[in-house]
């Protein structure tokens, strides 16, 4: 029940109580103040009826007093009066010629009693009452009672009965109820017009509040208080109105402004803007978080590790491989994997990267052909980092309810990778810059730079394992030559075909670094001694097969080779690459075109000695 309702019941009870109370007490009042003037008027009627008698009695006319009773009757509007003597009486005067004994048991019990008695009779059209009144003998009253009657004092002597009409009584009484009654609706129904009127804007700006209150509990505030009638509550409403207006449009300010700071558009917004707003700024603190971290990591491997971390720890993912595709150099890489790659993705193409869409394998069985794990499925999801870099992201599910937990959840990973994306790009660029300055742009071998780094962290601890290393210096003969005849673009061009044959006769644990111009080092890894020899002759026999294109002609050069063992020649790395150097001055003086390894007679030489 509202509370309007309640308000009006209630009040309709107590005026209900009130009313019934007022016509029960008005009822009771008439009627008791009835039978005490019917009573009154019998007392003085008996009163009158006992000195007439004692009159009559002391003036010798006894046999006169029916006549007196008549007129005493007929006055009052009494319709019956009699006289009861009492025993006493009778036996010292006899019954009396209108046999004036007790006609029924109410004349009995007064006259045995002394006490007044009453009875009233009431019928449809008429009520009536029946009093009767004890004398009661005194000798100290005049007259003296004693005197004429042979009694003791306080004894009743006889009885007064009478029977008087009340009906008028009743009348009046009724009357005066219903025009109680009457008046006391009337004010009822004034006082509560009253009320009403006094209170009904207030019952209505409630009620208007209380419905204005549940829509803004649900998200609407675009409601707004009514039924405001008298100054107060136009004075609450327009002030709830005023803040309502505010909250509305500060809520929808902040739920856009604070919605463009997300990257993903595609998640279902509520539409309590204060449940949209919590919920982005949640997720605008834990990506903010994300970043701050990412973007104090050292290497592109931590941001990697980090993007996994969030993966698995935030939306519980357990079996997912993150590749890295590098489209201009085609170079695929698996930079994470949480349970192993299941996918054939680096000797094929990945279909996902291609489409530049997602593939989901659950819509369609075997939609990507490089996918080897059965009994799952898998998401594979794309991510452009930049023009030529994409994240590839592989899920693994292994069944439907994963499936589509994962779905619902692509939108908010993908907030994840593009706040990852500017620390990826710029890691990835600084990985790119450090390469450039330790990679020959020409040759696209390493250079100098990288020789100093590698010896110093590499070089120590094949010392520790043993590890042996082959040591090749390599130049090309009479390259001045090339320069002066044909011109720098042609040397440029001799000097990637050497670098080009060199990387086709070593191996990937190999190294090959542009030691200067035209000279090469090259650092055979675990390299059998006998086998130094066979790489450096691979290496110069190939080369003189090429042909160097200068216009429309071709020529053909050679290279010499001085070659040295890390550690039999020497425990220090740098001494091998000399003792390189050294065997490869010998290759030239000797008539070029050769291989020549490094032996100590070689420092005797005064001309070799001089040189170094």
């Amino acid at each position: 029940m509202e509370s309007r309702q309640k308000v009006i019941t209630s009040l309709i009870i107590i005026f209900s109580i009130f009313f019934i109370a007022m016509v029960v007490s008005t009822v009771v009042n008439f009627r008791e103040y009835g039978i005490k003037t019917a009573e009154s008027k019998a007392s003085l009627t008996a009163e009158i009826v006992k000195i007439g008698l004692t009159s009559h009695m002391v003036n010798g006319v006894m046999d006169q007093r029916d006549y007196f009773l008549d007129k005493i009757g007929t006055a009052e509007k009494i319709s019956e009066l009699w006289i009861a003597r009492s025993p006493t009486v009778i036996k010292q005067y006899g019954e009396g010629h209108n046999n004036e004994t007790p006609r029924d048991k109410i004349d009995t019990q007064v006259l045995k009693t002394g006490k007044i008695a009453s009875l009233t009779t009431e019928t449809a059209n008429k009520s009536v009452m029946r009093v009767s009144i004890p004398f009661t003998a005194t000798e100290y009253g005049t007259p003296n009672c004693m005197t004429c009657h042979e009694a003791k004092e306080g004894e009743v002597l006889g009885v007064v009965s009478m029977v008087i009409d009340i009906t008028d009584i009743r009348s009046s009484s009724f009357k005066t109820v219903l025009y109680n009654i009457a008046i006391t609706i009337l004010t009822i129904i004034f006082v509560f017009i009253v009320i009403n009127r006094f209170i009904q804007p207030f019952v209505n700006i409630f009620y208007s509040i209380r419905d204005v209150m549940q829509k803004a509990y649900h998200g609407d505030y675009s409601a707004r208080i009514t039924g405001h009638q008298n100054k107060e509550s136009s004075a609450v409403a327009n002030m709830l109105n005023t803040m309502l207006e505010k909250l509305q449009h500060t809520f929808e300010e902040l739920d856009k402004k604070v919605y463009i700071f997300i990257k993903n558009k595609n998640y279902i917004k509520e539409q309590d803007p204060l449940i949209n707003i919590n919920s982005t700024i949640e997720r605008l603190s834990d990506i903010y978080k994300f970043k701050q971290t990412i973007e104090n990591d050292k290497e592109i491997e931590d941001i990697y590790n980090r993007i996994a971390s969030v993966l698995g720890d935030h939306f519980k993912l357990d079996d997912f491989t993150m590749i890295e595709i590098d489209t201009m150099n085609k170079i695929k890489k698996i930079v994470y994997s949480e349970k192993g790659c299941h996918c054939e993705i680096i000797d094929g193409e990945c279909r996902a990267d291609r489409i530049h869409a997602s593939v989901d394998s659950s819509i369609f069985k075997n939609s990507c052909p490089l996918y080897t794990f059965e009994g799952t499925d898998h998401i594979c999801l794309p991510y452009s980092i930049s023009n030529e870099l994409t994240l590839v992201l592989t899920i693994v599910t292994k069944s439907d309810e994963q499936t589509e937990y994962v779905r619902s959840v692509t939108s908010d990973i993908e907030d994840y990778i593009t706040t990852a994306r500017p620390a990826i790009v710029s890691k990835k660029l600084m990985q790119t810059l450090n390469q450039m300055a330790r990679v020959d742009q020409l040759t696209n071998m390493y250079n100098r730079k990288f020789l100093d780094e590698f010896v110093d962290v590499s070089i120590p601890q094949a010392t520790r394992t043993g590890t042996t290393y082959g040591v090749l210096m390599i130049d090309v003969d009479y390259f001045k030559m090339i320069n002066d005849n044909y011109g720098h673009d042609v040397g440029d061009e001799a000097i990637r075909i050497v670098s080009g044959v060199i990387k086709n006769k070593i191996r990937k644990a190999d190294i090959a670094i542009r030691y200067g111009g035209e000279e090469f080092l090259v650092l055979l890894y675990n390299c059998e001694e006998e086998n130094i020899i066979k790489i450096a002759e691979a290496i110069r026999t190939e080369f003189s097969k090429q042909n160097i294109h200068a216009d429309e002609e071709s020529f053909s050069k050679t290279l010499s080779v001085g070659c040295s063992n890390f550690p039999k020649d020497s425990d220090s790395i740098w001494k091998c690459i000399k003792f390189a150097d050294i065997s490869l001055y010998q290759a030239k003086n000797s008539g070029r075109n050769k291989v020549v390894s490094f032996n100590e007679e070689m420092l005797e030489d005064k001309e070799v000695g001089e040189s170094y």
